[in-house]
């Protein structure tokens, strides 16, 4: 009889064991779901901002808002020029989140890793990373920014609670904000460099021709030195004038902006979008083939024939675009000068498509698919 009894005191232990570690795994699930939100969130914000200034901004106060146990967050960054010191002067929040730091203090704290370090704060940590925190932060979360392989920074978060940062925690949602961050970062920067050098086009916000022009030498030189291919797309609004004439010219600022952000959209960071003049765009995409190019480009007309302008109705105006596709292909000798030859069979091949009857992509070689071809 005892025998059976100790038998079912185990078993009745072992259901409760099974039901702690139930109820443990999903407040665990629970909690990186929480997380996983909260930094969602974040991103977005991020991913939004129209300055360095607002990035920086986003991250001081968002986290703090989104997580009770963090008291503050900042970023440490590279800055040996002074020059993102510049870009948040006068904005408050943003200058009292960014702080410059050495190559040395990031090479101390990560140890050659690009793995993210929680613990207890030390004095000369947090005088880096919070230097006018007080009461001194308890634990710390730092996270390295890595862009183009080299730490840039860190993202930093401080907590009352010893605890609450600690050796050992899993660090994959950290590490993903923190990769989202340095994206970010390059693009803010890149951003205000462009506004500061007068390289962005006014009305759509993209870069302008003088800046494709320099970054198509760029990368004509990087299309030498490597074994790929450089793909031009020459992007033509249709009937632009008559949607001037007929709807007004706000009307065809309105649509240049919406294909505008229907272009740069999808870009990677190695891509290059410019307003080359009226309503032409350009796009480089480095390393993307011909074939790759031309599925590129007829995705994006189907995304600009599908814009709606004004309120959708009946007579509302309609927006499609000619896009014209050129290819170096890796080794090839162009008898001219290759960016010359590149942007000019760009050219043909965007004239071309607008001969087929428009709303059409060409690469000049009798190859023009519109609407009702395209694949399904």
């Amino acid at each position: 009889m005892a025998r059976r009894d100790d038998s079912h005191d185990e078993v009745t232990a072992l259901k409760r064991r099974l039901t702690e570690q139930r109820q443990e795994l999903a407040r665990k699930l629970r909690d990186n779901e929480r997380i996983w939100a909260g930094f969602r969130a974040i991103e977005v914000r991020m991913i939004g901002a129209e300055s360095l200034a607002g990035l920086v901004e986003v991250l001081a106060t968002a986290l703090p808002q989104r997580f009770p146990h963090v008291e503050a967050a900042s970023l440490t960054l590279l800055d040996p020029e002074f020059e993102m010191k510049r870009l948040v002067a006068g904005h408050a929040p943003a200058a009292a989140a960014l702080h410059d730091v050495e190559p040395e203090w990031l090479r101390a704290q990560f140890s050659g890793t690009a793995r993210p370090w929680l613990g207890a704060a030390t004095p000369p940590v947090s005088a880096v990373a919070f230097p006018d925190l007080r009461p001194p932060p308890r634990s710390l979360a730092l996270a390295p920014l890595v862009l183009h392989g080299q730490i840039i920074g860190s993202l930093n978060q401080a907590s009352r609670d010893p605890d609450h940062f600690r050796p050992g925690t899993a660090t994959d949602l950290l590490e993903h904000l923190a990769a989202v961050t340095a994206m970010c970062l390059d693009n803010a920067v890149s951003r205000e460099r462009l506004k500061r050098d007068g390289l962005t086009d006014a009305l759509t916000g993209v870069a302008n021709r003088r800046f494709f022009e320099r970054r198509l030498r760029e990368e004509l030189s990087a299309w030498q030195r490597r074994a790929g291919p450089l793909a031009c797309l020459l992007v033509d609004l249709d009937h632009f004038k008559q949607l001037n004439d007929r709807h007004g010219h706000q009307t065809g600022d309105r649509a240049l902006c919406a294909v505008a952000g229907v272009l740069s959209a999808g870009l990677r960071g190695c891509d290059v979008l410019a307003r080359y003049g009226g309503e032409e765009f350009v796009l480089l995409l480095p390393g993307t083939d011909l074939v790759a190019a031309l599925e590129v480009a007829e995705r994006l007309r189907a995304q600009i024939a599908a814009l709606v302008l004004g309120d959708g109705a009946a007579g509302a105006p309609q927006v499609t675009a000619s896009i014209g596709v050129a290819c170096l292909a890796s080794g090839a000798t162009p008898a001219v000068e290759p960016g010359e030859w590149l942007v000019a069979q760009a050219d043909a091949a965007l004239y071309a498509a607008k001969q087929a009857g428009r709303d059409r992509v060409s690469d000049g070689a009798g190859r023009a698919r519109a609407a009702d071809l395209a694949p399904g």
